[in-house]
């Protein structure tokens, strides 16, 4: 069976890094291909690993635009690309929040004066948190998360048994160690370089830095952490591991734009 995958399109945090793109990830099994986010500068980047015309599905954690704005780009390129296979349906499944159906409809209705815009290319499904939704061929599940707005870690079972979660945007809490429960590969965002970065009350913050994500590893028995959202380059690097490592005594790494792991 083939093993489950993470290919990172984009780790910037929302203002990017030179060169780079804001969240986005395509986790793949088989011919399965869910792009997990669609941040700026990220859509140009999937026909690099696999054809457009052939996803299987979009998940998207939240609404703020560092983490779905390329949809737009993406509806162009299902539009006026290559046709979708004959044995996949018309449209791709796209996964958003509670509400997200009236939120982007709003949005169609702004940049197109057409407030179904979306759907000529997109299958928009409301997920809810609790059940567990067969996303090509995974079996996938949301959990609420504290942010500054309503955000939902992800966490997807392969056919082999693999387990990937992916934060989403979060501050410490409870529910994420949840959701990450003895994960196989945990995908954790780390925007800040400090907690006193973000706001002085707990329950108000909505960002973590990498040795928070290391606590949050092992505090869930995770078995790998890849951070990611996170300002890269010289002297921010080494910065970002030090913590997690500090925190977290498993295997650790940056997510690389462009590479993919096995789960």
């Amino acid at each position: 069976m083939a093993a489950l995958t993470i290919t990172i399109l984009g780790a910037s945090p929302a203002a990017p890094n030179p060169g780079g793109a804001c969240s986005s990830y395509l986790l793949r099994q088989g011919e399965s291909s869910v792009l997990v986010d669609c941040g700026p500068g990220s859509a140009g980047r999937i026909p690099l690993h696999v054809p457009v015309n052939g996803l299987s599905a979009v998940t998207i954690s939240h609404l703020h635009p560092d983490h779905y704005l390329d949809l737009v780009q993406l509806y162009y390129m299902l539009r006026f690309g290559e046709p979708r296979p004959a044995e996949l349906p018309r449209r791709v499944s796209l996964f958003v929040p509670p509400e997200g159906r009236d939120f982007f409809r709003r949005f169609g209705q702004f940049i197109a004066a057409k407030p179904a815009m979306l759907e000529d290319m997109f299958e928009i499904c409301e997920y809810a948190a609790g059940p567990t939704f067969d996303i090509g061929g995974l079996a996938v599940t949301f959990h609420p998360v504290q942010h500054y707005i309503p955000s939902h870690a992800l966490r997807a079972r392969g056919q082999d048994g693999a387990t990937f979660v992916f934060s989403s945007d979060v501050a410490p809490c409870p529910e994420l160690v949840e959701a990450a429960r003895e994960a196989d590969l945990f995908l954790c965002e780390s925007a800040l370089f400090d907690p006193a970065q973000d706001e002085p009350d707990p329950t108000r913050r909505g960002h973590m830095s990498a040795g928070e994500a290391g606590s949050a590893a092992t505090d869930a028995g995770v078995r790998r952490l890849l951070i990611t959202h996170c300002r890269s380059g010289a002297g921010y690097d080494e910065r970002h591991l030090s913590a997690a490592r500090g925190a977290f005594s498993g295997p650790v790494d940056l997510a690389r734009e462009g590479d993919t792991y096995t789960v």
